[in-house]
């Protein structure tokens, strides 16, 4: 089902009225903020969008009604860098333009700086499409001001108990921005998490759906991480028919009428070939699309799904989905992988319970002996409140301790970290504690056996401590790059 472009309006005349000299001073001092912060070696992800809405709070509206076709927002607790980079490139490999705020900083004024990085100096934006990752919490005022043809949106899981609390906070704010999306717009939703599922949609908005349709083995994960428990209806414990992870999976309530809806587009079987790539036979209304994927895990299967469901309904055909999807790799931080000196370094932001138990299955998948280093941050952008880590599902790990060759808690919370291995069932003699990530990474890079593998696992802001890092070493490109 292909959904109608939403056309912004007289183009042309379009500067002359609404790019007001406040919008051009934002712009020209944005533009003079990014230059510096990138020669200082920072990211320029945030500060020149704060300074522009600052001098000009309708900036990101007034630059995006540009768009030649529309904005289309990816929002969600997890995976939407990884979906809005695929979208991206998917639409990029149909040979259109797009800006994209790729580094990750999500909030409004990192999508503000997205638009200062775009924007010629006459304030020009001459893109097809704008994708926009968006956080949950700001999803309402950057829909608001961006008025998207389409939206996204991966799950809802607690996260950042400080900002959040539980998860009816989160599921009330996409309910909010998913209200303000304008008449004629679409909605990309999962159907396999229940608190999307229940969300109405007015009459004018198209909305496709995605999930799975497998049958996966139980592998023994505790799944503590499964966050919503009773139907969104009723309150009644919801029963399960699947369940692929957390509180994801083929539902029904006992108690009243609701149930997992079948999905728009479904991934109905997926392998992985001799080269560690993955097979995806996917289903939709029209036909069905064989594509390959260098992206592991599970939860990527959800994030590959929610692109090409969103491109499908763009009208992109499935070949050029298929292709950009087997040329895709992880995005900055996410299963992002390293070679140095002959040893593979593999990095997985954590930030919750569900992604850190996604990440902990797919590292039980291994059978070769492994480095673990472990780095949490409690900065804001981590998230103050870090007991969530007594709900991730390190207890797995010790019966695999024979395949850790050594294992280190680092960053703000490195104690809290070692106290959790503890816990989990490590001995204490076994936990390397450093403070510094750089210390923490040299070291566990000496511990890894030649040819042997480092599995880094860091919240957010010890992600791009360690990302600098190895850039230092010469490997990857800064994060705003990357």
């Amino acid at each position: 089902m292909k959904i109608n472009s939403i056309n912004n309006p007289d183009q042309g005349g379009y500067l002359n009225r609404l790019f007001t000299i406040k919008a051009y001073a934002a712009l020209l001092i944005g533009k003079l903020l990014l230059t510096f912060t990138r020669l200082v070696g920072r990211g320029g992800t945030t500060l020149p969008g704060r300074i522009a809405l600052m001098i000009n709070p309708d900036f990101v509206r007034v630059l995006s009604r540009q768009i030649k076709v529309g904005s289309i927002i990816v929002t969600g607790t997890n995976g939407k860098t990884t979906t809005s980079a695929l979208l991206s490139s998917i639409l990029k490999e149909a040979g259109l333009t797009c800006i994209h705020n790729q580094a990750g900083s999500n909030m409004s004024w990192g999508v503000a700086s997205a638009f200062v990085e775009e924007a010629k100096l006459n304030g020009r934006i001459p893109v097809d499409y704008a994708i926009m990752e968006v956080d949950e919490g700001a999803f309402p005022a950057v829909t608001a001001a961006l008025q998207p043809l389409g939206i996204v949106v991966t799950n809802i899981f607690r996260d950042q108990l400080d900002r959040y609390g539980e998860i009816d906070y989160i599921q009330k704010a996409i309910s909010t921005g998913l209200n303000i999306q304008p008449d004629k717009g679409f909605q990309v939703i999962n159907a396999d998490d229940p608190s999307l599922a229940a969300l109405g949609h007015a009459s004018g908005i198209s909305r496709l759906t995605f999930g799975l349709d497998l049958d996966l083995a139980d592998d023994n994960l505790h799944n503590t991480g499964r966050d919503l428990k009773t139907c969104p209806l009723c309150r009644q414990e919801l029963a399960y028919e699947k369940i692929y992870y957390a509180h994801l999976g083929h539902y029904y309530c006992p108690n009243c009428n609701f149930k997992h809806p079948r999905a728009d587009v479904r991934l109905t079987n997926y392998s992985c070939n001799d080269d560690n790539f993955t097979i995806l036979n996917v289903t939709h209304q029209k036909g069905s699309i064989k594509m390959t994927s260098s992206l592991s895990g599970r939860y990527n299967l959800y994030n590959i799904l929610a692109a090409a469901t969103c491109s499908l309904g763009l009208g992109i055909p499935e070949n050029t989905i298929a292709s950009a999807i087997s040329k895709a790799g992880p995005s900055f931080g996410r299963m992002e992988r390293f070679t140095y000196q002959d040893k593979s370094i593999t990095m997985a932001l954590i930030k919750n319970p569900v992604g850190a138990n996604e990440v902990i299955r797919t590292l039980l998948n291994r059978r070769e002996k492994f480095s673990l280093l472990v780095a949490i941050n409690d900065k804001i952008a981590d998230g103050k409140d870090v007991s969530w880590l007594w709900d991730v599902d390190f207890e797995q790990l010790p019966a695999r301790k024979e395949q850790i060759s050594s294992l280190t808690a680092s960053g703000l919370r490195a104690w809290d970290m070692a106290v959790r291995f503890k816990y989990a069932g490590f001995e204490q003699d076994m936990i390397k504690i450093s403070c510094s990530t750089e210390e923490a990474l040299i070291t566990a890079i000496e511990k890894t056996p030649q040819a042997g593998s480092l599995f880094i696992l860091p919240s957010y802001t010890a992600m791009l401590e360690i990302r600098s890092h190895l850039n230092k070493m010469g490997l990857g490109k800064p994060y705003w790059e990357a």
